[in-house]
């Protein structure tokens, strides 16, 4: 990102139930307390801010919601928060609830608790996702995605590399999974043994598989561990070794990539 020109915003403080006049955008209400300036927003109890908005950071805690676009160097969020726009950020650490009505992009997120995001989502460099994350998009990282829990995926997913612990529950990439690397287990703490990924077709250089049902893979290094149900056909350039628990609908094809 290029370096941000900030909204004029005054510099206040506010301690109890107050708001702000922000020209050209709106009101900023807190009750609670906070500090608004344009190099940064916090507050904690409830907040209302407006869309809009270019800052350098926004801290937030308890309840807060912002009518439409909101852009920061740092977004920190705990509690819960609605964005009824886009999100534009450097960095993004969230634990709570987060819903963003609209898109995502960001060069480093980490999110814990439960995260909806409505549209596509775009990180540029690390993704760590914990609990429950819905997209209902595309998910594309210029390097990695690592998630512990359920995802839940509309799209696609692209990315270097993409690293999934499934919890208790189904998660599902819709339209297929590509990356250099995959690696997708059970976690170690669904000792159930009730968490699997569903999706289309997989696609990447190092995969290896586990609880996965899916179409197609293909890729150069395939291991398929127990719990797979591969309906289409494998396809693989260098290795392939398959666990006798898991189901393949067609015999597996070496290929010359």
């Amino acid at each position: 990102m290029t370096k941000m020109e900030y909204s004029r915003i005054p510099t206040i403080r506010i301690a109890g139930s107050g708001k702000a006049a922000i020209p050209g955008f709106g009101d900023i209400k807190i009750s609670g307390s906070g500090h608004i300036s344009p190099e940064k927003i916090t507050a904690s109890g409830s907040s209302h801010l407006p869309g809009g908005l270019i800052v350098g950071s926004l801290k937030t805690s308890g309840s807060t919601k912002i009518e439409g676009d909101i852009e920061a160097e740092t977004v920190r969020i705990s509690g819960s928060a609605q964005i009824d726009g886009d999100l534009i950020c450097e960095e993004l650490k969230k634990s709570g609830s987060l819903r963003i009505e609209k898109s995502l992009k960001t060069k480093y997120g980490k999110v814990s608790g439960s995260t909806n995001i409505k549209g596509d989502t775009f990180i540029e460099r690390e993704l760590e996702s914990s609990g429950a994350i819905s997209i209902g998009g595309n998910l594309t990282s210029e390097e990695r995605i690592l998630y512990s829990g359920v995802m839940n995926v509309d799209g696609y997913v692209k990315a270097k590399s993409f690293e999934a612990r499934l919890g208790s529950h189904k998660s599902q990439v819709r339209d297929g999974i590509e990356a250099d690397y995959i690696n997708i287990q059970r976690s170690h703490n669904d000792w159930r043994n009730r968490g699997y990924l569903m999706t289309k077709d997989i696609s990447g250089e190092d995969i290896l598989l586990e609880n996965v049902e899916c179409e197609n893979i293909t890729g150069k290094n395939i291991r398929i561990l127990q719990g797979c149900k591969i309906n289409g056909k494998i396809k693989y350039s260098d290795s392939l070794t398959v666990d006798p628990d898991s189901y393949l609908e067609n015999e597996p094809e070496k290929i010359e990539r």
